[in-house]
C-alpha cells in the first residue's frame, strides 16, 4: 500500500501515520505539509496512491479546492477529509467534491479510520482487479515468460511486484517490474539494476531470496522470483517475540548479508518488511540494491516530503555519507531490538529527528532478562562503524558463542 498523508500539522501526521503503520507495517506512507512544501502543484503524481490522507484547513488551501483539484484528475485515489473545526456543513462539501470519507479530526479512532480505509481500497479496486497499467505489463511478461499472472501485491513510485503462476505448473513466483526511469547521472537505471541483481541470482544460500530470471520486456526491466508463502517479519513483529526465536532470525539475516556482501552487494534498505519466510519458516532476505537505494535517497532530500521511515538506517547513511556492510549490521541491531522488545530503538515526532537520534541519542538498554545480549547489540548500534562488528562474519561468531548460544537454544 502507498499512502499520502498532507497536514500541516505535523503531530496530527504522526497519529495518522501511527494507524497507517500498525494495520499496514510495510506499506509506504508519504508526508507532505503545504505550508513548508508550498501548494500541491498539478504536476505531483497522484497516480500511484492508493489512498489520499487531506487535512482541513491548510495554510496555502483555504477551503476544499486542493480536495476538488486532486479529485478532478485522471487516476486520482480515493481520498479521506480530516477536518479540525468540522461541521455537517463542511462534511457535505468534502463528499460533493468528491471526498470518499470525511472525519473530524477529534473523532479519529483506530478501528473507525481503518475501516473506513478498508472500505475504500476494496471499493477502488472491485473483485482485485488489476489496474490498467498492471493489466498491460502483466500480460506483456506473460506473453515472453509463459506465466499467468494473479494479482498485484504492490505499485510503487520505480516498480510493481506481480504474483505469477506458471503455466502447466502449479508454481508460483513473484515478478517485480521496475518502471523506465533513468537516474540522476544520465546513465540508464536498467542496466545497473540487472548487474545487482544478475549477481545476487548467482547466490545459492539458504537465507537469500532465489532469483529464477530477470531480463527486459516491453520497455521495463524485470526480475523472477520465488514466492514466499510464510509472509514478513513485520506481520510477526505485530506481537513481542521470545529470546531465542529472535536471535535465530537474526542469525539467519546476518548470514543472508554476510551471503550479499561477499559478491560486493549491499542491502542498504534492511527492515523488517525485506525479511521474509519460506513456508518451512526460514528466513529469506529480499529487496536489494539501486531501485531502494533511489528511495532511500528521496527519504532524506526535498522540502516537506518524505518516503519511507528512517528507523532503521545507520548514522552515516542518515546523513547521506559513504556506507559500507557496517552501516547493514547497524540496521540489523535495530531489528534485534524491536524482535526482543515490540519497540524500534529510536524514535521521533519527524524522520530527520529520528536521524538524529541515531547519532546523538544514548543506546537502547534491554530488559534484565536480556543482559547477556546487551554488550552484543551495544556493538551493533555503535554510532561510530570503527566500534562495531567489522563483517557478518564476526557477528556470526558472537552469535555463536557460547552465552548467544544459549540463549538461542
Amino acid at each position: 500500500m502507498r499512502f499520502l498523508i498532507i497536514d500541516d500539522d505535523a503531530e496530527y501526521r504522526r497519529v495518522l501515520r501511527y494507524h497507517l503503520e500498525v494495520e499496514w507495517p510495510e506499506a509506504m506512507i508519504q508526508d507532505y505539509q503545504p505550508s513548508s512544501a508550498g501548494p500541491l502543484t498539478q504536476a505531483f503524481p497522484l497516480t500511484d496512491l492508493d489512498l489520499i490522507l487531506l487535512g482541513h484547513p491548510l495554510q496555502n488551501e483555504g477551503d476544499l479546492a486542493l480536495l476538488r483539484a486532486m479529485r478532478s484528475r485522471a487516476g486520482c485515489p480515493p481520498v479521506i477529509v480530516f477536518a479540525a473545526d468540522g461541521d455537517e456543513f463542511l462534511a457535505v462539501d468534502a463528499m460533493k467534491f468528491g471526498a470518499g470519507d470525511y472525519f473530524p479530526k477529534s473523532r479519529v479512532t483506530h478501528q473507525r479510520l481503518v475501516h473506513a480505509v478498508r472500505a475504500l481500497l476494496d471499493s477502488a479496486a472491485p473483485d482485485g482487479a488489476l489496474s490498467g497499467s498492471a493489466r498491460s505489463e502483466g500480460f506483456a511478461l506473460n506473453g515472453l515468460r509463459k506465466h499467468s499472472f494473479i494479482a498485484e501485491l504492490h505499485s510503487g513510485d520505480l516498480s510493481s511486484v506481480y504474483l505469477a503462476q506458471e503455466d502447466g505448473t502449479s508454481e508460483r513466483r513473484v515478478f517485480k517490474v521496475l518502471k523506465h526511469m533513468p537516474d540522476k547521472s544520465g546513465s540508464h537505471l536498467f542496466d545497473r539494476f540487472l548487474q545487482e541483481y544478475e549477481i545476487i541470482a548467482n547466490i545459492d544460500h539458504p537465507n537469500v531470496v532465489k532469483i529464477y530470471d530477470l531480463g527486459i520486456a516491453d520497455d521495463h526491466a524485470f526480475i523472477a522470483m520465488e514466492y514466499l508463502a510464510g509472509g514478513s517479519l513485520a506481520k510477526r513483529l505485530r506481537r513481542v517475540l521470545g529470546q531465542a526465536e529472535a536471535l535465530d532470525y537474526a542469525r539467519q539475516i546476518a548470514l543472508a548479508l554476510g551471503a550479499i556482501h561477499d559478491v560486493g552487494v549491499l542491502h542498504r534498505d534492511l527492515k523488517p518488511a525485506n525479511v521474509m519466510f519460506r513456508g518451512d519458516d526460514t528466513v529469506a532476505l529480499i529487496d536489494f540494491g539501486l531501485a531502494k537505494q533511489m528511495r532511500l535517497e528521496a527519504a532524506i532530500t526535498g522540502t516537506g516530503q518524505i518516503f519511507g521511515t528512517p528507523y532503521y538506517m545507520s548514522p552515516e547513511q542518515g546523513h547521506a555519507e559513504a556506507v559500507d556492510e557496517r552501516s547493514d549490521i547497524y540496521s540489523l541491531g535495530c531489528i534485534l531490538y524491536e524482535m526482543l522488545t515490540g519497540k524500534r530503538p529510536f524514535v521521533a515526532d519527524s524522520p530527520m529527528a529520528v536521524i538524529y537520534q541515531h547519532t546523538h541519542a544514548p543506546r537502547p538498554v534491554l530488559i534484565d532478562a536480556f543482559t547477556t545480549i546487551q554488550p552484543l547489540l551495544d556493538k551493533m548500534l555503535a554510532v561510530d562503524p570503527d566500534e562495531r562488528f567489522q563483517s557478518t562474519a564476526d557477528l556470526v561468531d558472537a552469535f555463536d558463542a557460547d552465552t548467544i548460544a544459549a540463549a538461542r537454544a
